[in-house]
């Protein structure tokens, strides 16, 4: 008898009555994961026309406090400032990682990957957070309305990035998700938040078995 892959033993021990959308989301991100070839980012800035932060997450980047995070984005935004990314992502090679950027009017965003990493992956990633917020705000995202707007661009993040994971990519998704969980109240607004809770449950539980599997 072949021996079962990680995935199929996965499936033996994790198992839920209910299926909807953030269980698959967790099933393929679990699945990816026990192959080893989940795509992930180490960190995604967002700064202002000045190189003031905006919002910015750093996942396992070796980064022990805020002055070396803002030391980073100090760097990173003087090697790209000058160019010219209105139009599409750019890429550059930076401190050893492979970071895509694309900037508005006065504001720019950056996805940081390792090396290793797919730079179209992260290309992906960088253009799902702009177009998502588009649709969210149903303008071009400046300094204003994202501050204006900021639970929007942390929960658009948070529907795009999970401790570094990348968890979804299609920016009609995303909005969707994002109106979810910004929507007032009532019976929807708790199925919502109860759904999100079990989804970080069975996540965490999950997490445990893939490291007993490997």
């Amino acid at each position: 008898t072949s021996r079962s892959t990680s995935a199929e033993r996965f499936v033996g021990v994790v198992s839920y009555p209910w299926h909807s959308s953030l269980f698959g989301r967790l099933l393929h991100v679990l699945f990816h994961a026990m192959d080893g070839d989940i795509p992930s980012i180490k960190s995604l800035v967002v700064l202002d026309a000045d190189g003031k932060r905006i919002v910015s997450r750093h996942y396992k980047t070796g980064f022990s406090n805020t002055a070396e995070e803002n030391a980073f984005e100090k760097k990173l935004f003087e090697k790209t400032s000058r160019n010219n990314a209105k139009n599409e992502a750019e890429i550059i090679m930076f401190d050893n990682l492979v970071t895509v950027y694309r900037n508005t009017s006065d504001v720019w965003f950056y996805v940081v990957g390792c090396q290793s990493e797919n730079e179209l992956i992260l290309v992906n990633a960088l253009s799902a957070l702009y177009d998502a917020l588009t649709l969210a705000l149903r303008v071009a995202p400046d300094k204003r309305n994202l501050m204006d707007n900021f639970d929007t661009l942390l929960l658009t993040i948070d529907e795009l990035i999970d401790g570094g994971m990348i968890l979804e990519t299609d920016p009609s998704t995303i909005v969707n998700r994002v109106g979810m969980k910004g929507s007032d109240g009532g019976v929807a607004g708790g199925e919502t938040a109860f759904a999100e809770q079990s989804f970080k449950s069975l996540f965490a539980s999950a997490q445990e078995q893939i490291a007993r599997f490997r």
